[in-house]
């Protein structure tokens, strides 16, 4: 039994015992991490009690999580860019199974697209508000997200094709970011409106089929795929509205339009209104097979995966979201 004498050492430590339920993992090699020496101390400050778990390696990702599993922790905070997040999401569902705490999307990469699943502000402003939130007993807003499964891994957005050139470009930038991502997408409708080479390069045509739940989609030009369980895909825009029509299920999106066609269609396909039928595939669903001539590379959550011939895409886990 605990001894907390006076009201000034007994609120420290039921403080301390509610924030060692809080566990951080954080990526110092994340961009934003990488570039604020003391972004680790910032962490340390805005959540006292906390276990701060840092992971540069692979295995210090995996370490963490069996440490997870092991203990009784109520909220997992994940500092770093989409694809820590991705990759210790990953890490957190195989080590915990059916025990997956609810995780805290902190960001602090350069592009930070998942950031955009919680609340706004530095990863550090974040961590403050849900330190605050567990210390006082207060309840959690959690929001439960289908995740993706593909070769293993797991996530929340799945490229191929166009999406993944896209993506390639702006870390061939040297400048990935928000900034980044923006200019790259007016860069793409310019490019597209006048023919220029930066859509050719974009518009490769896809040698893949597509068996969505069952049924092979047409056989007509495919210039890009993207599987989504989260409406949302950063910069504040959320594409990707029947992502979440159902539970245990994801949206499809299968580009068919050149470039001309394409560069009318997205601006109001960012603002999530509905594509023409004769643009954009569109579907929902629980099974995807892709079959490639070759390896078929993809983005997953802002990872470039080397791929196979063959990827077979379903749901994933379900996880508990905290909006701090």
């Amino acid at each position: 039994m605990l001894n907390l004498g006076s009201g000034g050492t007994r609120k420290s430590v039921l403080f301390e015992v509610l924030m060692s339920r809080l566990v951080i993992i954080a990526n110092p090699r994340a961009h934003r991490n990488r570039l604020w020496p003391l972004a680790a101390q910032a962490l340390k400050k805005a959540a006292p009690g906390a276990t701060l778990l840092e992971t540069p390696q692979e295995e210090d990702l995996k370490s963490a999580a069996r440490e997870v599993a092991s203990g009784k922790v109520e909220v997992v905070a994940i500092a770093g860019g989409d694809g820590t997040a991705q990759r210790a999401i990953t890490e957190l569902s195989q080590a915990c199974g059916d025990k997956l705490p609810p995780i805290a999307l902190l960001g602090g990469g350069a592009y930070d697209s998942l950031a955009d699943l919680g609340r706004r502000g530095a990863p550090e402003v974040r961590l403050k508000r849900l330190s605050t939130a567990l210390a006082s007993g207060e309840t959690l807003k959690l929001d439960a997200r289908d995740t993706l499964q593909v070769e293993g891994q797991l996530g929340f957005r799945l490229g191929v094709g166009l999406p993944l050139r896209f993506v390639e470009a702006i870390y061939r930038s040297g400048r990935p970011g928000r900034l980044m991502g923006a200019w790259m997408t007016l860069k793409t409708i310019g490019s597209s409106l006048t023919h220029g080479a930066f859509a050719k390069a974009l518009y490769e045509p896809l040698p893949v089929s597509c068996v969505v739940d069952g049924e092979e989609w047409p056989p007509v030009p495919l210039y890009g795929l993207v599987c989504a369980s989260v409406a949302e895909a950063g910069l504040g825009l959320r594409p990707f509205k029947r992502a979440t029509e159902q539970p245990g299920f994801f949206e499809v999106l299968g580009l068919t339009a050149g470039p001309l066609a394409f560069s009318l269609e997205l601006p109001p396909l960012l603002l999530g209104r509905p594509a023409r039928r004769d643009r954009l595939l569109d579907a929902v669903a629980e099974h995807v097979v892709l079959q490639g001539r070759s390896a078929l590379p993809y983005f997953l959550d802002g990872e470039v995966k080397p791929g196979s011939k063959s990827l077979t895409i379903t749901p994933g886990p379900r996880v508990s979201l905290v909006r701090a």
